[in-house]
């Protein structure tokens, strides 16, 4: 299992990881807020690519099904 059987976007959920750990180091409210916002943005950008993906591959339906897309086991 690779990183893409574990969340679907995994540049995307590492780089939000790294900005929520950087916010946590340090102790900043609005470095916090700015990792909700990288949230956000990728939020919207995987569904778009997600979109195009499930036009292309039919098959992509199951495999969104399986794995979270960017925060494994939780989203």
């Amino acid at each position: 299992m690779g990183a893409y059987g574990v969340v679907r976007h995994p540049i995307y959920s590492s780089v939000i990881s790294l900005a929520i750990a950087y916010s946590f180091w340090q102790w900043s409210l609005t470095h916090a807020i700015g990792a909700v916002v990288l949230l956000l943005f990728f939020d919207i950008k995987a569904r778009k690519e997600e979109a195009w993906l499930n036009h292309k591959f039919p098959e992509y339906d199951a495999y969104r099904a399986n794995v979270k897309k960017l925060i494994p086991w939780l989203y």
